[in-house]
């Protein structure tokens, strides 16, 4: 019998967490200008992180993974929506 008893399940992985990109890498994802997100997500209709959330001027960080939640989301409404406006024509 060896010393060490051989685990039966392998060990889970560890996930590194998501990195944060800034403006114009998140703004090249989406496919809009930077000054345009910048805009989308000071009136909330982005999801972004501010780095300093009492700074006057944010400076913001923003997850892909969560841009692209919100691209499918949009997909879906707009489909959506022109469901809904070819079944009341």
């Amino acid at each position: 019998m060896p010393a060490h008893p051989v685990l039966a399940s392998p060990l889970p992985t560890v996930r590194q967490p998501e990195p944060f990109v800034n403006a114009d890498t998140a703004a090249a994802f989406v496919g809009i200008t930077r000054r345009t997100l910048l805009q989308k997500v000071r009136e909330g209709r982005i999801p972004g992180h501010p780095l300093d959330c009492g700074a006057k001027k944010k400076e913001w960080r923003f997850k892909l993974s969560e841009l692209d939640r919100y691209l499918s989301l949009c997909d879906k409404l707009r489909s959506l929506c022109d469901k809904l406006r070819s079944a009341a024509t």
